[in-house]
Protein backbone atom coordinates (compact mmCIF):
# COMPACT_ATOMS: atom_id res chain seq x y z
CA UNK A 1 0.00 0.00 0.00
CA UNK A 2 1.37 3.32 -1.16
CA UNK A 3 4.53 2.08 -2.11
CA UNK A 4 5.29 3.92 -5.17
CA UNK A 5 5.48 7.33 -2.59
CA UNK A 6 8.75 8.94 -2.51
CA UNK A 7 11.31 7.31 0.81
CA UNK A 8 10.24 10.99 2.96
CA UNK A 9 6.89 10.93 2.72
CA UNK A 10 6.68 6.56 2.94
CA UNK A 11 8.50 6.60 5.97
CA UNK A 12 6.67 9.40 8.03
CA UNK A 13 2.89 7.81 6.58
CA UNK A 14 4.66 4.70 8.49
CA UNK A 15 4.13 6.61 11.57
CA UNK A 16 0.61 6.63 11.48
CA UNK A 17 -2.24 4.42 11.42
CA UNK A 18 -3.05 3.92 8.06
CA UNK A 19 -6.64 2.78 8.55
CA UNK A 20 -6.96 6.05 9.54
CA UNK A 21 -5.67 7.86 6.30
CA UNK A 22 -8.60 8.04 3.62
CA UNK A 23 -6.56 11.11 1.10
CA UNK A 24 -3.06 11.80 1.24
CA UNK A 25 -2.89 15.37 -0.67
CA UNK A 26 0.44 16.33 -2.37
CA UNK A 27 0.78 19.72 -3.91
CA UNK A 28 4.09 21.27 -5.60
CA UNK A 29 5.88 23.28 -3.16
CA UNK A 30 3.29 23.18 -0.28
CA UNK A 31 2.50 21.10 2.85
CA UNK A 32 1.62 17.33 2.31
CA UNK A 33 -1.81 16.80 4.03
CA UNK A 34 -3.89 14.05 5.30
CA UNK A 35 -7.23 12.99 5.55
CA UNK A 36 -6.64 11.40 8.81
CA UNK A 37 -10.22 9.79 10.21
CA UNK A 38 -12.25 12.51 8.44
CA UNK A 39 -10.50 15.56 9.47
CA UNK A 40 -7.91 17.03 7.20
CA UNK A 41 -4.37 17.40 8.78
CA UNK A 42 -0.69 18.31 7.86
CA UNK A 43 2.10 15.26 7.45
CA UNK A 44 5.48 15.80 9.59
CA UNK A 45 8.26 14.01 9.32
CA UNK A 46 7.17 11.86 12.47
CA UNK A 47 4.21 11.50 11.46
CA UNK A 48 0.40 13.84 11.94
CA UNK A 49 1.47 17.41 13.26
CA UNK A 50 -1.44 20.38 13.54
CA UNK A 51 1.52 22.79 13.05
CA UNK A 52 2.10 24.07 9.18
CA UNK A 53 5.89 24.41 9.90
CA UNK A 54 6.44 20.74 11.14
CA UNK A 55 4.60 19.65 8.14
CA UNK A 56 6.47 18.16 4.48
CA UNK A 57 6.88 20.20 1.97
CA UNK A 58 6.21 18.42 -1.37
CA UNK A 59 8.42 19.23 -5.03
CA UNK A 60 7.61 18.98 -8.50
CA UNK A 61 10.26 16.43 -8.75
CA UNK A 62 8.61 14.25 -5.84
CA UNK A 63 5.02 14.62 -8.06
CA UNK A 64 6.78 13.65 -10.76
CA UNK A 65 8.48 10.09 -9.18
CA UNK A 66 5.47 9.36 -7.43
CA UNK A 67 3.69 9.01 -10.80
CA UNK A 68 6.42 7.35 -12.55
CA UNK A 69 6.60 4.85 -9.75
CA UNK A 70 2.57 4.10 -9.87
CA UNK A 71 2.81 3.70 -13.41
CA UNK A 72 5.36 1.42 -12.92
CA UNK A 73 7.60 3.56 -14.62
CA UNK A 74 5.77 3.32 -18.10
CA UNK A 75 3.65 6.25 -18.24
CA UNK A 76 2.62 5.20 -21.14
CA UNK A 77 0.93 2.04 -19.73
CA UNK A 78 -1.53 4.13 -17.41
CA UNK A 79 -2.21 6.56 -20.48
CA UNK A 80 -6.52 5.79 -20.62
CA UNK A 81 -6.31 6.54 -16.92
CA UNK A 82 -3.80 9.51 -17.19
CA UNK A 83 -6.81 11.22 -19.53
CA UNK A 84 -9.37 10.38 -17.12
CA UNK A 85 -7.06 12.71 -14.77
CA UNK A 86 -6.03 9.91 -12.33
CA UNK A 87 -3.72 6.55 -12.07
CA UNK A 88 -4.85 3.63 -10.20
CA UNK A 89 -1.69 2.53 -7.58
CA UNK A 90 -1.45 -1.81 -7.68
CA UNK A 91 -3.21 -1.76 -4.42
CA UNK A 92 -6.22 0.12 -5.19
CA UNK A 93 -4.80 3.44 -4.50
CA UNK A 94 -6.67 6.19 -6.91
CA UNK A 95 -4.37 9.42 -7.46
CA UNK A 96 -6.70 12.19 -9.09
CA UNK A 97 -4.06 14.81 -10.97
CA UNK A 98 -4.27 18.45 -11.12
CA UNK A 99 -2.20 19.80 -13.96
CA UNK A 100 -2.36 21.10 -17.70
CA UNK A 101 -5.14 19.05 -19.22
CA UNK A 102 -4.41 18.73 -23.30
CA UNK A 103 -6.60 18.40 -25.56
CA UNK A 104 -6.73 16.46 -29.45
CA UNK A 105 -9.98 16.43 -31.58
CA UNK A 106 -12.14 17.77 -28.96
CA UNK A 107 -10.86 14.97 -26.33
CA UNK A 108 -8.13 14.83 -23.73
CA UNK A 109 -5.12 13.49 -24.68
CA UNK A 110 -3.39 13.52 -21.36
CA UNK A 111 -1.96 15.63 -18.30
CA UNK A 112 1.13 17.37 -18.20
CA UNK A 113 3.15 19.44 -15.59
CA UNK A 114 1.03 17.83 -13.45
CA UNK A 115 1.12 20.25 -9.47
CA UNK A 116 -1.31 18.72 -7.49
CA UNK A 117 -2.24 14.70 -6.35
CA UNK A 118 -4.93 13.58 -4.52
CA UNK A 119 -4.29 9.77 -3.51
CA UNK A 120 -7.26 8.09 -2.12
CA UNK A 121 -6.84 5.33 -0.01
CA UNK A 122 -9.14 2.22 0.10
CA UNK A 123 -10.58 0.56 3.00
CA UNK A 124 -12.21 -2.58 3.52
CA UNK A 125 -14.55 -2.02 6.37
CA UNK A 126 -16.59 -5.04 6.71
CA UNK A 127 -19.85 -4.96 8.18
CA UNK A 128 -20.28 -0.95 7.06
CA UNK A 129 -23.24 -2.24 4.57
CA UNK A 130 -25.40 -4.12 7.26
CA UNK A 131 -27.48 -1.64 7.78
CA UNK A 132 -28.17 -1.19 4.31
CA UNK A 133 -28.59 -5.02 3.67
CA UNK A 134 -30.97 -5.62 5.89
CA UNK A 135 -33.35 -2.87 5.18
CA UNK A 136 -33.17 -2.94 1.60
CA UNK A 137 -32.22 -6.61 0.46
CA UNK A 138 -32.41 -8.26 2.81
CA UNK A 139 -35.83 -9.78 1.51
CA UNK A 140 -35.04 -9.99 -2.19
CA UNK A 141 -32.65 -7.41 -4.61
CA UNK A 142 -33.94 -4.47 -5.41
CA UNK A 143 -32.65 -1.23 -7.32
CA UNK A 144 -30.68 1.25 -5.59
CA UNK A 145 -29.03 4.13 -5.59
CA UNK A 146 -26.68 5.60 -2.90
CA UNK A 147 -25.76 9.27 -2.39
CA UNK A 148 -23.58 11.53 -0.60
CA UNK A 149 -20.97 14.08 -1.04
CA UNK A 150 -17.65 12.87 -2.00
CA UNK A 151 -15.37 10.89 0.53
CA UNK A 152 -18.33 10.13 2.84
CA UNK A 153 -17.55 6.28 2.03
CA UNK A 154 -19.93 5.27 -0.86
CA UNK A 155 -16.98 3.03 -2.47
CA UNK A 156 -16.73 0.90 0.71
CA UNK A 157 -20.47 0.76 1.56
CA UNK A 158 -20.90 -0.83 -1.65
CA UNK A 159 -17.80 -3.21 -1.52
CA UNK A 160 -19.40 -4.34 1.73
CA UNK A 161 -22.62 -4.87 -0.17
CA UNK A 162 -21.27 -7.13 -2.87
CA UNK A 163 -20.05 -9.11 -0.18
CA UNK A 164 -23.01 -9.40 1.72
CA UNK A 165 -25.38 -10.08 -1.37
CA UNK A 166 -22.97 -12.33 -2.60
CA UNK A 167 -22.90 -14.70 0.45
CA UNK A 168 -26.57 -14.37 0.86
CA UNK A 169 -27.69 -14.69 -2.44
CA UNK A 170 -26.81 -17.52 -5.43
CA UNK A 171 -26.40 -14.85 -8.25
CA UNK A 172 -24.19 -13.58 -10.93
CA UNK A 173 -22.71 -10.07 -9.67
CA UNK A 174 -20.73 -7.41 -12.20
CA UNK A 175 -18.97 -5.15 -10.56
CA UNK A 176 -18.17 -2.29 -13.01
CA UNK A 177 -15.09 -0.72 -11.21
CA UNK A 178 -13.52 2.17 -13.60
CA UNK A 179 -11.42 3.22 -11.16
CA UNK A 180 -10.21 -0.12 -9.51
CA UNK A 181 -11.35 1.23 -6.55
CA UNK A 182 -13.86 -1.12 -5.49
CA UNK A 183 -12.45 -4.30 -5.26
CA UNK A 184 -8.77 -3.02 -5.59
CA UNK A 185 -7.67 -5.52 -7.63
CA UNK A 186 -4.99 -6.76 -9.55
CA UNK A 187 -3.72 -10.69 -10.62
CA UNK A 188 -2.38 -11.32 -7.71
CA UNK A 189 -4.82 -9.60 -4.93
CA UNK A 190 -8.68 -8.25 -4.29
CA UNK A 191 -10.54 -7.01 -1.49
CA UNK A 192 -13.66 -9.19 -0.99
CA UNK A 193 -15.85 -8.72 -2.71
CA UNK A 194 -17.53 -11.88 -2.41
CA UNK A 195 -17.30 -15.42 -4.64
CA UNK A 196 -19.82 -14.40 -7.27
CA UNK A 197 -18.60 -11.48 -8.27
CA UNK A 198 -16.71 -10.71 -12.00
CA UNK A 199 -14.81 -7.79 -12.10
CA UNK A 200 -14.62 -5.05 -15.18
CA UNK A 201 -11.92 -2.47 -14.58
CA UNK A 202 -11.04 1.24 -16.17
CA UNK A 203 -13.57 0.97 -18.98
CA UNK A 204 -16.48 4.10 -18.96
CA UNK A 205 -20.36 1.96 -17.95
CA UNK A 206 -21.30 2.53 -21.93
CA UNK A 207 -18.61 0.03 -22.83
CA UNK A 208 -18.68 -2.11 -19.82
CA UNK A 209 -22.34 -2.56 -19.16
CA UNK A 210 -22.63 -3.36 -23.07
CA UNK A 211 -20.46 -6.34 -22.78
CA UNK A 212 -22.03 -7.24 -19.30
CA UNK A 213 -25.20 -7.96 -20.70
CA UNK A 214 -24.07 -9.69 -24.29
CA UNK A 215 -21.24 -11.92 -22.41
CA UNK A 216 -21.35 -12.07 -18.33
CA UNK A 217 -24.95 -12.61 -18.03
CA UNK A 218 -25.10 -10.78 -14.41
CA UNK A 219 -28.04 -10.78 -12.15
CA UNK A 220 -26.65 -7.67 -10.31
CA UNK A 221 -24.87 -5.40 -11.73
CA UNK A 222 -22.88 -2.44 -9.12
CA UNK A 223 -21.13 0.66 -10.22
CA UNK A 224 -19.66 3.46 -8.79
CA UNK A 225 -20.10 7.17 -9.20
CA UNK A 226 -22.72 8.00 -12.11
CA UNK A 227 -22.27 11.37 -13.25
CA UNK A 228 -24.13 11.76 -16.33
CA UNK A 229 -27.58 11.35 -17.92
CA UNK A 230 -26.37 9.55 -20.68
CA UNK A 231 -24.31 6.90 -17.52
CA UNK A 232 -28.10 7.12 -15.89
CA UNK A 233 -30.03 6.12 -19.23
CA UNK A 234 -27.91 3.15 -19.54
CA UNK A 235 -28.26 1.89 -15.77
CA UNK A 236 -32.13 2.30 -16.44
CA UNK A 237 -31.13 0.10 -19.52
CA UNK A 238 -29.98 -2.63 -17.78
CA UNK A 239 -33.10 -2.58 -15.27
CA UNK A 240 -35.54 -2.52 -18.06
CA UNK A 241 -33.55 -5.65 -19.05
CA UNK A 242 -34.22 -7.35 -16.12
CA UNK A 243 -30.73 -6.82 -14.57
CA UNK A 244 -30.89 -5.35 -10.80
CA UNK A 245 -28.53 -2.57 -10.42
CA UNK A 246 -26.83 -1.00 -7.64
CA UNK A 247 -24.96 2.71 -7.91
CA UNK A 248 -23.80 5.54 -6.43
CA UNK A 249 -23.32 9.09 -7.37
CA UNK A 250 -22.43 12.30 -5.54
CA UNK A 251 -25.26 14.41 -4.47
CA UNK A 252 -25.02 16.22 -0.85
CA UNK A 253 -28.66 15.23 -0.08
CA UNK A 254 -32.22 14.51 -1.12
CA UNK A 255 -33.15 18.25 -2.51
CA UNK A 256 -29.80 17.89 -4.14
CA UNK A 257 -30.81 14.48 -6.36
CA UNK A 258 -34.35 15.84 -6.83
CA UNK A 259 -32.89 18.87 -8.85
CA UNK A 260 -30.06 17.27 -10.54
CA UNK A 261 -30.59 16.97 -14.49
CA UNK A 262 -28.30 13.57 -14.17
CA UNK A 263 -31.36 12.12 -12.22
CA UNK A 264 -34.18 13.45 -14.15
CA UNK A 265 -35.25 10.75 -16.26
CA UNK A 266 -34.83 8.31 -13.82
CA UNK A 267 -36.47 9.76 -11.00
CA UNK A 268 -39.66 10.18 -13.54
CA UNK A 269 -39.63 6.78 -14.44
CA UNK A 270 -39.04 5.21 -10.65
CA UNK A 271 -35.97 3.46 -12.02
CA UNK A 272 -34.51 2.52 -8.49
CA UNK A 273 -36.29 1.02 -5.49
CA UNK A 274 -34.50 2.50 -2.97
CA UNK A 275 -32.44 6.31 -2.69
CA UNK A 276 -30.21 5.65 0.24
CA UNK A 277 -28.85 9.36 1.92
CA UNK A 278 -25.43 8.94 3.86
CA UNK A 279 -24.99 12.01 6.03
CA UNK A 280 -22.41 14.97 5.51
CA UNK A 281 -21.48 13.97 9.30
CA UNK A 282 -19.12 11.65 9.03
CA UNK A 283 -18.00 9.17 7.02
CA UNK A 284 -20.38 5.89 6.32
CA UNK A 285 -23.24 7.38 7.99
CA UNK A 286 -26.39 6.77 7.37
CA UNK A 287 -28.90 9.77 6.65
CA UNK A 288 -31.92 7.85 5.31
CA UNK A 289 -33.30 5.99 3.45
CA UNK A 290 -36.30 6.70 0.40
CA UNK A 291 -38.42 4.98 -1.46
CA UNK A 292 -38.87 5.18 -5.26
CA UNK A 293 -41.87 7.90 -4.06
CA UNK A 294 -39.11 9.20 -2.21
CA UNK A 295 -40.96 8.52 1.15
CA UNK A 296 -38.50 7.69 4.10
CA UNK A 297 -38.42 4.28 5.16
CA UNK A 298 -35.68 4.13 7.35
CA UNK A 299 -33.53 6.56 9.31
CA UNK A 300 -34.17 10.21 9.74
CA UNK A 301 -35.37 12.47 7.33
CA UNK A 302 -33.12 14.68 5.50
Amino acid sequence: MLNFLTENILSAIRNVNINLVYELRIRANKPVVLNYGGNYTFLGGRGITENIGGALVASYADIEKIIYRASEFSVYSVSEQLRRGFIAGSSGERIGLAGEFVYENGSVLTVKDVTSLNIRVPHEVRGCGEEIYRACFMRGLANALIVSAPGRGKTTILRDLARLISSHYLINILINDERNEICACNKDYSLDTGAFTDIIRYADKRDSLVCAMRSMRPDLIITDEVVSPEEADALAACVRGGITVIASAHCKDLESLLTSPVFARVLQEKVFEYYIVLSSAGVGNLSGIYDADLRAVSGRKC
